[in-house]
């Protein structure tokens, strides 16, 4: 499928609007962190992502904050995500605040001149993939419009444009969020017109693609994706969403009653959630569904449901039905109105091979008030260029730490 031009329309805004699911009346809904793996021997190998384990390539952590002649224990973890064998290195810099103590136990060389802390090997396959399932507890479709949420497609309207084969990037990143796909962290979402989330500004696609795909577009999230054009009627919003699902805020886009591009009688209801704040729920995201006018005229016209990777290399597809002559068999059929989809990130592989942490302990002798900046940098031989460097920043306080006594009251005392 080719893309809709370069004269596609393109908006960018750091401005989303924040409201509370509970104001009209919405009870927040639990999540399990769990659900179960989908019938199948592929899926019967797989494991669900352990709560509050990152998928990013390298993590660190350590104490918040320390006085000085403190001891810092700090823990770094490399993780490969990908389907085959990675030679990885770390390298960790000390900076002047810290003076390492040295443990051969600890996996790491050391290099006096140099200050660095480093290791070189292989980590097996983890292989990565993203699970599509009916969810154990349904997410109400909401229309953003009874909150006040402009309608996405009006600037576009209102400049003269028309809003088929338009897209509308958001910053998160600048509003303190963020959202992980396939072990990477996006700060920015860009949705399209025609019922996708991706993550970066490109030209709007019109034609789905049975998913993975490795032509253009990639790294995706396919709601429902295929051909509408909302020049002239039906509505577009995006917000982020407080209590509607409990402990966690999402980011929510919505397309409602979007007709499609050659028949604006075939319209449909459906929303894609994501949650933003990571912990247990870290990578996953919701396809919510609430009419679909005509099932029948939507696979002649062509779907695609289903979530893919950058390079087009994993992903799934949960249904289709092709468009444009793609010689693909669809599968499945449009989902029912208050059908929600909950995709979760599952590993194949055995978490001792495919990560690895290491430890080390330095001593803190920085002057008060000073805040530490340690960083570990992360390669690998990894075709994917996000996978192939990454980094990781820990931030150490260093404070003057002052102890209370405790007072026992004389028939507590000994």
């Amino acid at each position: 499928p080719l893309p809709a031009g370069p004269d596609a329309a393109q908006r960018y805004t750091e401005t989303i609007p924040v409201y509370d699911a509970a104001v009209p009346g919405w009870k927040p809904v639990v999540i399990p962190e769990k659900e179960p793996m989908p019938a199948g021997a592929e899926w019967g190998r797989a494991s669900a992502v352990p709560a509050g384990q990152s998928l990013a390539p390298i993590t660190k952590s350590g104490p918040a904050f320390l006085g000085p002649g403190a001891s810092a224990r700090y823990e770094i973890t490399a993780v490969n995500t990908e389907s085959v064998t990675r030679t990885v290195s770390l390298v960790d810099t000390l900076p002047a605040g810290l003076a390492y103590v040295p443990d051969p136990a600890d996996g790491l060389a050391y290099n006096a001149a140099s200050r660095t802390l480093s290791w070189k090997g292989e980590l097996a396959p983890g292989r990565l993939e993203t699970v599509i399932a009916p969810a154990g507890a349904p997410l109400p479709y909401l229309d953003l419009a009874d909150f006040g949420a402009a309608n996405l497609c009006a600037a576009f309207v209102a400049a003269g444009d028309d809003c088929d084969d338009v897209t509308v990037t958001f910053n998160l990143g600048v509003n303190g969020y963020r959202f992980t796909l396939y072990g990477q962290t996006l700060h920015q979402i860009t949705l399209s017109s025609n019922g996708l989330a991706l993550s970066a500004p490109v030209a709007a696609y019109g034609e789905n693609q049975w998913l993975p795909d490795p032509t253009a577009p990639s790294f995706l999230l396919a709601g429902l994706w295929r051909d509408v054009d909302m020049t002239a009627a039906g509505r577009w919003h995006a917000a982020i969403l407080r209590g509607l699902i409990a402990g966690h805020d999402v980011f929510y886009a919505q397309w409602h009653d979007a007709p499609n591009a050659t028949d604006p009688d075939l319209t449909a209801r459906h929303a894609i959630a994501l949650v933003l704040d990571g912990g247990a729920l870290d990578g996953h995201a919701f396809f919510i569904y609430d009419n679909v006018s005509d099932p029948a005229g939507m696979v002649a016209r062509g779907y695609t449901i289903g979530v893919e990777d950058k390079l087009g290399q994993r992903g799934a597809t949960y249904a289709y039905a092709p468009c444009c002559g793609d010689a693909q068999p669809p599968r499945g059929v449009p989902p029912a109105a208050g059908t929600t989809l909950h995709l979760f990130p599952v590993l194949f592989g055995d978490d001792s091979a495919y990560s690895r942490t290491f430890s080390y302990e330095a001593v803190v002798h920085a002057p008060v008030p000073e805040t530490i900046a340690n960083t570990a940098f992360f390669r690998s031989d990894s075709t994917d260029p996000a996978l192939a460097r990454a980094w990781a920043t820990h931030y150490l306080a260093v404070r003057l730490q002052t102890f209370l006594p405790l007072m026992a009251t004389a028939g507590e005392a000994e």
